[in-house]
């Protein structure tokens, strides 16, 4: 395997460990460990932790080392904010001409979303989460609106694994605010779907202030 193989190996799989909070908000990380736990050596690590520093996922502290970046309540509100200004709009904008067989799929992950409680298989909850949003924003043909809306995919990744492993309730409500949205867009509501949109991400993001004020130690000092 060569060396640009090996440091982007490096880099996915730090950045997923991140981005699934394998590696929590405010954690250490040891160089040494990672070598270890990614078979590769020194050169590759540097280069992912360089990279995801500049993605704001990794913080380097003088003379400490290197911390996965932590989330403010400034940046959770930034974050939600962000969400609220394009995802109603795309779908008032983009999302008039869903297929059958489009809104079909995502009823269908919606049922497996429910059965995802009764296992307890939050791994697979999460990825059909991110993926209803993400197919609702994929109707929007927009470059500069989806770029925007990647940069806060990322923090979003985390806010909603951790909301979610906190509050044991906020998958069931997940559930039944995405069947809201999805009702609106299979009758072409599409005032009522991205009203219905809104109202998921306030309740998102009170559920993330909930989640991190009773984990203080996953927070910054700011914000």
């Amino acid at each position: 395997m060569n060396k640009l193989s090996l440091k982007q190996k490096a880099y996915n799989e730090i950045k997923s460990k991140i981005l699934h909070c394998e590696y929590m908000p405010n954690s250490f990380l040891n160089e040494d460990l990672l070598t270890e736990e990614l078979g590769v050596s020194r050169t590759p690590i540097r280069d992912a932790l360089s990279r995801l520093e500049q993605e704001n996922l990794i913080k380097i502290v003088p003379k400490k080392g290197f911390f996965v970046t932590p989330l403010s309540l400034g940046e959770i509100n930034m974050a939600i904010e962000a969400r609220i200004l394009i995802e109603p709009y795309v779908i008032r904008t983009y999302c008039g001409h869903l297929s059958s067989e489009v809104l079909e799929s995502m009823y269908k992950s919606l049922q497996t979303a429910r059965d995802c409680i009764s296992t307890n298989d939050q791994h697979l909850m999460f990825a059909l989460d991110d993926e209803f949003h993400r197919i609702i924003l994929n109707q929007c043909n927009n470059h500069y609106i989806l770029q925007a809306y990647n940069q806060v995919h990322n923090q979003n990744s985390r806010l909603r694994i951790i909301s979610g492993r906190h509050d044991e309730t906020r998958l069931l409500k997940t559930i039944s605010e995405h069947a809201k949205v999805l009702d609106a867009l299979a009758i072409r509501d599409l005032e009522g779907a991205a009203k219905a949109m809104e109202e998921h991400l306030l309740d998102s993001k009170n559920s993330s202030f909930q989640a991190f004020m009773k984990n203080a130690s996953l927070l910054s000092v700011q914000g």
